[in-house]
């Protein structure tokens, strides 16, 4: 339950950010405050959440993927090392959280690429207009989440639920890895104290 009310509350927060994030790397705005008051503006606020329920459906199992990945790896490292119960050696922090992060970020890629697309729905990526080089999954219109996974599948397959998979899975699993390992370390060294 507090996992949970964790995720929603730092949800609410990132939602919008990571929404004029998204915007302002397709090159859409020159600034972050242009980018935020265009779009309360002239798409009201709800377009800062529009992927919140999408965002939730994404980060809630993510974080219980990665921490039961975790846990479940280094359990079984322990005790492969001989050490069983006590607190695992550094090579096994790196290791456990390392898949954690690595599986929670490709089980989820399907969830974080339908949110990606309802922020920046209506919105043709700079490079359309400039190279002609446009995504083939291109909205001009709002769709809700279940349309884009409709969208998605018809111009690309299931694999394109993938889209992005290896960049997403190459930067949350060494995210993941320092911020576990930083963590056990830290309580390891506050129990000596």
């Amino acid at each position: 339950l507090a996992g949970a009310a964790a995720v929603i509350g730092h949800d609410i927060i990132m939602s919008p950010l990571d929404t004029i994030k998204q915007r302002l790397q397709l090159g859409h705005y020159p600034g972050f405050r242009q980018a935020a008051l265009h779009m309360m503006k002239h798409e009201g606020m709800f377009s800062l959440y529009r992927s919140f329920p999408v965002t939730l459906l994404t980060n809630i199992p993510y974080g219980s993927i990665m921490v039961s990945t975790n846990e479940i790896c280094k359990d079984y490292l322990s005790e492969h090392e001989g050490r069983r119960g006590q607190a695992p050696s550094l090579s096994v922090c790196l290791l456990s959280s390392s898949m954690g992060g690595m599986v929670a970020s490709f089980t989820t890629t399907p969830l974080d690429r339908i949110k990606t697309i309802l922020q920046i729905q209506k919105l043709q990526p700079v490079a359309c207009e400039r190279f002609g080089v446009c995504p083939k999954v291109a909205l001009s219109e709002r769709l809700e989440w279940k349309q884009v996974v409709r969208e998605i599948l018809r111009h690309e397959g299931v694999g394109g639920l993938f889209r992005g998979c290896l960049p997403r899975m190459l930067s949350h699993t060494p995210a993941v890895a320092i911020s576990w390992t930083t963590y056990e370390t830290a309580k390891q060294w506050l129990a000596q104290l």
